[in-house]
């Protein structure tokens, strides 16, 4: 079967709505208003998938044919749905897997979709592509980004860029809050490419421009051909992964890879010198290394005045960034900024110093902190090093707090000074509690003292 032939013959199931309960809470729209102008229409897309998939139509592959029995199997499977998940679930199974199969078959590209925690990205996004490096042994950054919803949530008006234009100002607007959130996220990672899906519809946007956003015309579940979804997909993934995937924020140019943020409504203004009072209305924020994500995004950078402004002081940092729009995460983020502000007398010494917390675009709750150093590892440890992590849980203990998650890579050092970090679990805890998270560390001690003795036999 040659891809022509593919694209035709692939079919999808109708969606079906079981009962069931939302498994995400109301979308946060990003502040469209003060980053994005009116959304424009991606008039030419057609014309730039025909001319695309032009030389690959009549490739054959072997593996075409099982693949439509799979996605008819699993799609079939999967199509009750009830919640955002499910639908996430279902196009994983149908958009995603002709989209990569394609992609490895006929174009040679290695690439996989993964959860937002699969890859380095800023912000919780439904679904991330990233490229296959090394022979597969790594993963890159995030290429692109896809935003699901469901169709019942999500429904699609006749024009879409003529609603979002004339609705961009009513926060309670679905199309608006959808459109925008991507929007966010695009920006967020310096990315030029995303997509917007409810199953049903498929949208792809481009940035254009500093704040500009085109939207191409909807693709359907049920069209076929170089017309349908999964033809605009692999056209828009292969365009993110080999051409540019890189744009430059709204906020600021820098680096390529730089993301540049400010502050919009600050939870805590603070200083990284007592002598300085920071005006943070002009601070910008510059993200550049990241390192694995969990809950939150960490990265590290630097805090420095906007050009034109008095203040030439600057400073390195390090940056946790809770995406607020999913789940339960400004929860979390609130509690983080509280336990800073609780063991203020702590901070400097014992646990990194808060510079300031906020929000920007509506979506995203920094925590800007101090740069603690290196996080303990095989590397850098040695035995001075288990004294003060004691000492400093016990700080926390007196003031009737812990930690709550004392592991080795949760203490950095600098310059042979240890602090304990990330506080996104600390808590009160009772003298039980205290007594459990002691007797962590000292397993964790005995555990490397016994390494040090296998090492030195």
């Amino acid at each position: 079967m040659n891809l022509s032939q593919f694209l035709d013959e692939v079919t999808f199931p109708n969606i079906k709505k079981t009962p069931g309960h939302s498994t995400t809470k109301t979308t946060v729209p990003a502040y469209s208003q003060d980053y994005l102008a009116n959304l424009t229409s991606w008039v030419d897309i057609d014309d730039e998938i025909e001319r695309f998939f032009g030389p690959h139509l009549s490739v054959k592959a072997q593996r075409f044919n099982f693949l439509l029995d799979v996605i008819q199997t699993t799609g079939d499977r999967n199509s009750l749905c009830s919640n955002e998940a499910d639908v996430v679930t279902l196009g994983t199974f149908t958009y995603e897997a002709a989209t990569l199969r394609i992609l490895d078959e006929i174009l040679s590209t290695k690439c996989n979709f993964g959860g937002h925690q699969s890859t380095v990205n800023i912000g919780d996004p439904d679904r991330v592509l990233c490229e296959f490096i090394d022979n597969g042994a790594a993963r890159s950054n995030a290429k692109f980004i896809m935003e699901w919803k469901t169709p019942w949530a999500l429904t699609v008006p006749p024009d879409m860029v003529e609603h979002f234009n004339r609705n961009r100002g009513n926060p309670g607007d679905k199309v608006v809050k959808a459109v925008s959130q991507l929007y966010g996220y695009m920006t967020f990672n310096n990315l030029l490419n995303g997509g917007l899906c409810n199953y049903e519809v498929l949208y792809l946007l481009q940035r254009t421009g500093d704040i500009g956003l085109k939207i191409s015309r909807p693709f359907r579940y049920n069209d076929r051909g170089i017309g349908s979804p999964i033809a605009a997909l692999t056209y828009i993934c292969h365009y993110a992964i080999t051409k540019e995937f890189c744009h430059y924020s709204s906020v600021g140019r820098g680096s390529p890879r730089a993301h540049m943020f400010r502050l919009e409504d600050l939870d805590v203004e603070g200083t990284w010198d007592e002598n300085l009072k920071v005006p943070w209305a002009d601070m910008r924020l510059r993200l550049t290394s990241a390192v694995s994500k969990n809950i939150a995004s960490p990265m590290s950078g630097e805090v420095f005045a906007r050009p034109g402004t008095r203040f030439k002081y600057k400073t390195a940092a390090f940056f946790k960034v809770y995406d607020i729009t999913k789940g339960n995460n400004l929860e979390l983020a609130n509690a983080e900024i509280k336990a800073y502000i609780n063991l203020k007398a702590l901070q400097g010494k014992y646990i990194p110093r808060l510079y300031a917390a906020g929000t920007t675009w509506g979506s995203l709750k920094f925590l800007v902190l101090e740069d603690c150093g290196q996080t303990l590892s095989e590397e850098n440890i040695d035995q001075s090093v288990w004294a003060q992590a004691r000492k400093i849980i016990q700080a926390l203990h007196k003031r009737g707090y812990i930690h709550g998650d004392p592991k080795l890579d949760n203490f950095a050092i600098s310059r042979g000074v240890v602090r304990v970090i990330d506080l996104g679990a600390c808590r009160r805890g009772s003298l039980t509690d205290q007594s459990e998270e002691r007797s962590q560390l000292d397993q964790l001690k005995r555990e490397w003292e016994e390494e040090q003795e296998d090492n030195s036999d």
